[in-house]
């Protein structure tokens, strides 16, 4: 918490708006592009290697080892892949020495590899609803609120698993201590009793509540930061472009723990006409 102060959030807020706001920029107009590639995956290197001390040619050179990390936490009951993220966190454990636990190796992974992740699924549902586009473009105002229904909506993590800690009675279902429980945070993030039409985007949405980055003494302790990225970073690309047209069909990627685009062809227009 120490390390992730309101102060420090601003800095690196004002370090990654303007480098975000470039890239846009530079994003082609009337031809497909990936937006996974051509501007989530660089920008979110970029966030990794400014948060953790790095030099973006070292953060390059780290990509491989977090990518099969990450590979682990998207397929958790998958051994093979576990073995082989042990391996890579040795690795990449040697080259961060100092600094807060969770902003070295981890904060790593979870900045050039999840945060990625979050913005795919975010801009997918964006291009199966695009008059959500269209409105944050109109009316930028709404994007804060539009964050927060995007990571209900389009959240990454679709299970955990936790072992209980007592016998406990819950609506009629006996959990007995110590014994594991799976949790559906995709499922109730789209709970009808807690959230009317919840299979529909709508930013206009308020007090979304979602489970998407913990709740309570469990709460992600980087939610802040990953809110402030994907503010940071969508921003810029939906004021900039009106449009964002789908193009061939998305690649996913990941397995029970998360899925995500791979690759998110759209072909982006200035004017809502194109």
């Amino acid at each position: 918490m120490a390390a992730l102060t309101p102060p420090q959030l601003r800095a690196w807020r004002e370090r990654l708006i303007p480098e975000a706001g470039a890239l846009a920029n530079s994003l082609p107009i009337g031809v497909p592009v990936d937006l996974m590639d051509a501007y989530a995956r660089p920008l979110c290197l970029f966030l990794a290697a400014m948060v953790t001390g790095k030099s973006h040619n070292d953060a390059a050179a780290f990509c491989e080892s977090a990518q099969r990390i990450s590979a682990a936490a998207a397929e958790p009951f998958d051994r093979a892949l576990r073995d082989d993220a042990k391996s890579a966190s040795a690795e990449l454990r040697n080259y961060f020495h100092s600094g807060p636990e969770a902003l070295r190796d981890s904060g790593f992974v979870a900045l050039s590899q999840t945060m990625p992740c979050i913005l795919g699924n975010a801009w997918f549902a964006m291009t199966q609803f695009p008059q959500v586009w269209s409105l944050l473009h109109r009316q930028p105002g709404l994007m804060e609120q539009a964050i927060e229904e995007l990571l209900r909506y389009a959240g990454l993590v679709r299970i955990l698993s936790r072992t209980a800690t007592a016998d406990i009675d819950l609506n009629g279902a006996f959990i007995r201590r110590g014994e594991r429980i799976i949790l559906r945070i995709i499922a109730a993030n789209r709970d009808p009793e807690r959230f009317s039409h919840p299979n529909e985007v709508d930013v206009t949405r308020r007090n979304v509540g979602h489970l998407t980055l913990g709740a309570g003494a469990h709460a992600c302790v980087a939610a802040n930061l990953i809110r402030m990225a994907a503010l940071a970073i969508t921003h810029p690309l939906v004021q900039g472009f009106a449009v964002a047209n789908p193009e061939r069909s998305t690649e996913w990627q990941g397995g029970s723990g998360f899925r995500s685009p791979k690759s998110l062809w759209v072909r982006l227009a200035k004017g809502e006409e194109q």
